[in-house]
């Protein structure tokens, strides 16, 4: 529940401003690419959690069995690549929407947030089980500054 009331938190403080918006809270850094009420994906790194996690949370993209991959500046081998699960997925008014928590102890967390600082952009690819792929670009710029 506490996950989820800073995700709300954080997507007050974000600006409705187009592809993506970095917001900074004092406790999360928090980027969202896509439409805010429409198909979106969020970032939220929480530092002060224990242990610290990034919380990868997606709205009407991607349902169980969807794969997601995060690719930052073009490299071959995305940062992170994972499956949902049913229990990662809900089904709701809005449509899906998944979640995925990367603690500080799995090695993708260190290198997302690694690449996240030190990349221009981040492309987030999801493939819904081989019929849909939803291609979504997250620009980095502001990154560093606005994280821990």
């Amino acid at each position: 529940m506490r996950i989820v009331k800073r995700i709300l938190i954080s997507s007050i403080l974000m600006l409705p401003i187009g592809i993506a918006t970095v917001a900074q809270s004092t406790a999360a850094t928090t980027l969202r690419t896509g439409e805010g009420s429409g198909a979106n994906v969020v970032f939220v790194f929480d530092e002060d959690a224990k242990p610290p996690a990034i919380i990868l949370h997606t709205s009407q993209i991607g349902v169980a069995g969807s794969q997601i991959d995060v690719i930052v500046d073009k490299l071959k081998k995305p940062v992170f690549r994972h499956i949902f699960t049913p229990a990662e997925c809900k089904f709701g008014d809005r449509g899906s929407t998944c979640e995925v928590i990367i603690t500080a102890n799995d090695a993708a967390y260190r290198a997302i947030l690694m690449l996240f600082k030190r990349g221009r952009v981040a492309q987030i690819d999801v493939q819904d089980a081989g019929v849909a792929k939803v291609e979504k670009t997250l620009p980095l710029g502001g990154f560093a500054k606005a994280s821990h």
